[in-house]
């Protein structure tokens, strides 16, 4: 009776774990510096020092890979410090959608489009904007009976802002500053923060 080479399954588990690693994070920074469509499946490989077609064998493609470049544990610690400020939150997001390339992001065209986000994808995009956008919100907003729901209607309101701005349609909030925008917006986020029944000056 033989063994099973078990120290070569084990090193082979070892290498597709640091291949995968090496995707996320080459994915990763490329992401950040170019935006979603602007990286290509080409220069992630390069970055990672690996054939790019290995995108498609760990994770399916680039689409893929960027859902779990956003829901890596270890980059959100990193990147997205739990702040439960809603001024900062809608900084974060606002400026990152204004990149080049953003607007076709997978996360932001699923939270837009219900198409793009059925069954599992709905699940992951859930576990994706929870721990950097709803988590820290709704601890902002208190212990609120409602806090769940204002701080859904953050990222809805985040997003509708994002989206038609990037479409030009509306030319004034197409044309803004980010800075004039995140004035703008910041009442709304005061609405937000205090709730409903809150006292008018």
């Amino acid at each position: 009776m033989s063994a099973a080479p078990q120290p070569a399954r084990a090193s082979r588990r070892r290498d597709a774990d640091a291949t995968r690693r090496a995707l996320i994070d080459a994915a990763g920074a490329l992401f950040d510096e170019r935006g979603y469509e602007r990286a290509t499946i080409r220069e992630i490989g390069e970055r990672a020092g690996v054939d790019p077609a290995l995108i498609a064998r760990y994770f399916g493609g680039k689409e893929a890979l960027y859902l779990a470049v956003l829901a890596d544990e270890e980059r959100i610690a990193r990147l997205q410090p739990h702040v439960a400020d809603l001024s900062a939150i809608a900084e974060r997001l606002i400026t990152r959608w204004d990149r080049p390339g953003e607007d076709s992001s997978p996360v932001r065209r699923a939270l837009a489009d219900p198409a793009a986000a059925e069954g599992e994808r709905r699940a992951q995009l859930r576990r994706i904007v929870r721990p950097g956008i709803l988590d820290p919100a709704c601890e902002a907003i208190g212990a609120e009976p409602d806090a769940e729901l204002r701080a859904e209607l953050l990222l809805a309101l985040l997003v509708g802002v994002s989206v038609a701005r990037s479409n030009g349609t509306l030319s004034a909030l197409a044309g803004a500053s980010r800075e004039e925008l995140l004035r703008q917006l910041e009442p709304l986020l005061d609405a937000l923060r205090e709730g409903p029944g809150a006292p008018t000056d």
